[in-house]
């Protein structure tokens, strides 16, 4: 039995494990990560500032610095991040960011179909905005869905292979349904990627 295990590792698993790059932000994004990164130093209890940060943070992959920013908010900022975003879509729609945004007000609002719908908006205007699928993959499996945030988080890595917090909610998916080894196999890829993004996203500037 310890035999096949092993066998399957180095068939399966190792290869990914040895292989795995990170995902590339690009430059404009990066220019804008540094800009609310700045932005959040100079005021540091802005709770626009930090949102700011937080979703420069989601759509560019980093999502437990994202995720931990927005613990911080107070959960009434929801509101106005809706009436903001709405205000803004209603003058330019096809502003993929906005809809982004808004969805993340609408989830921490407790509208988690609302948020799934903003994030399909999203992906209308922008087909290639991986962290889009990432999240409604998130809310699915909030909701119970497990099977479709499956799905869904296959879907995404088709298009995005290295989207390491996709392959994390992948694993945990799996590990849900019982199925410990492809969860495992997933967690390796996403520990390689982790150490390659830390290498990496030093050019980000901080």
């Amino acid at each position: 039995m310890i035999k096949k295990l092993v066998f399957l590792f180095c068939v399966f698993v190792l290869p990914v494990f040895i292989s795995a790059k990170p995902y590339q932000i690009s430059e404009p994004l990066k220019a804008e990560l540094r800009q609310n990164y700045q932005r959040l130093q100079a005021y540091p209890d802005s709770n626009e500032a930090k949102f700011e940060l937080a979703m420069s943070y989601a759509y560019t992959g980093q999502i437990k610095k994202g995720w931990d920013i927005l613990k911080s908010l107070d959960p009434a900022y929801s509101k106005v991040v809706i009436t903001k975003y709405q205000a803004l879509i209603d003058k330019n729609p096809n502003e993929w960011k906005y809809h982004f945004k808004i969805a993340f007000g609408y989830f921490f609002d407790k509208e988690k179909t609302r948020a799934i719908e903003s994030f399909r908006k999203v992906l209308t205007i922008k087909p290639d905005q991986v962290w889009a699928y990432g999240f409604i993959a998130l809310i699915k499996g909030e909701m119970g869905q497990v099977d479709e945030a499956i799905r869904i988080c296959k879907q995404a890595l088709k298009m995005e292979p290295k989207a390491t917090a996709i392959r994390f909610l992948l694993a945990e998916g799996y590990r849900k349904k019982g199925r410990y080894f492809r969860s495992l196999k997933e967690l390796f890829v996403v520990g390689r990627l982790q150490s390659a993004e830390a290498r990496d996203r030093k050019d980000v500037g901080f």
